[in-house]
């Protein structure tokens, strides 16, 4: 009788499984990419805000502008809406406080004398009528004037502010001129041009949109990067 030694060995085995805690962690890539999002993100929304309010300041300084009571000419090369400003001491922004005679003033920043001077506050911004406003257009007849039902506002230099009273369609190419019989503030003045305070809501608002994005992108992709690597812990 012949018997085999090989009738005696074990079965094989299987090979051990891995452990959980041998899994290898996510890398930290999702950092890397959430802190690059971020960055160009924020960034972009900055310059983006920067470069808008300084196309808007070039913009408010480009207005014809005429002392009132007085006149300015504007000249238009296609239709468009125009928006007369009223700019005055009242309208700067700055702090306010009582005087000595329990009025209301404005402390605003004066170029001319580099001091900090208290004017009196306008108070409430004065209408086209009362400005005695009036336009003609380019063939000497009278524009139909009205008044700027929404809030358009600029206040992007020290010492100059200004408020949308009165806008006019101007229909046909050509100058326009823009006349103000009535001063309802010392040293106040007229300026005409186009909408500034729709450009300048419409940049904040976009690059506010824009940060707001990339942190809703970038924290969370770093939080689940966190958390990926964490359960390989657990």
């Amino acid at each position: 009788m012949t018997s085999s030694l090989t009738d005696l060995r074990p079965p094989p085995t299987l090979p051990p499984i891995a452990s959980l805690q041998a899994r290898k962690r996510p890398s930290t890539a999702g950092y890397w990419v959430a802190a690059v999002v971020a960055v160009l993100g924020l960034t972009a929304a900055f310059l983006w805000g920067a470069v808008g309010i300084s196309n808007t300041q070039d913009r408010v300084d480009g207005l014809d502008r005429a002392a009132v009571p007085g006149q300015v000419t504007v000249s238009v090369t296609d239709p468009a809406t125009i928006l007369v400003y009223h700019e005055s001491a009242g309208e700067v922004a700055g702090s306010v406080e009582p005087t000595a005679n329990a009025r209301i003033a404005a402390t605003q920043w004066d170029p001319g004398t580099r001091t900090i001077v208290t004017v009196p506050s306008a108070g409430v911004t004065p209408t086209w009528q009362q400005l005695g406003l009036m336009v003609t257009g380019p063939r000497g007849a009278i524009v139909p004037v009205a008044t700027y039902r929404s809030s358009a506002r600029y206040d992007l230099d020290p010492g100059r502010a200004g408020r949308a009273v009165a806008t006019f369609q101007a229909t046909t190419a050509g100058p326009y001129r823009v006349s103000a019989a009535g001063a309802t503030e010392a040293r106040a003045t007229l300026a005409v041009g186009d909408d500034i305070a729709r450009s300048l809501v419409l940049t904040r608002l976009g690059a506010t949109i824009l940060g707001l994005i990339t942190v809703l992108t970038a924290v969370p992709l770093a939080v689940a990067t966190y958390q990926a690597r964490s359960r390989t812990l657990s």
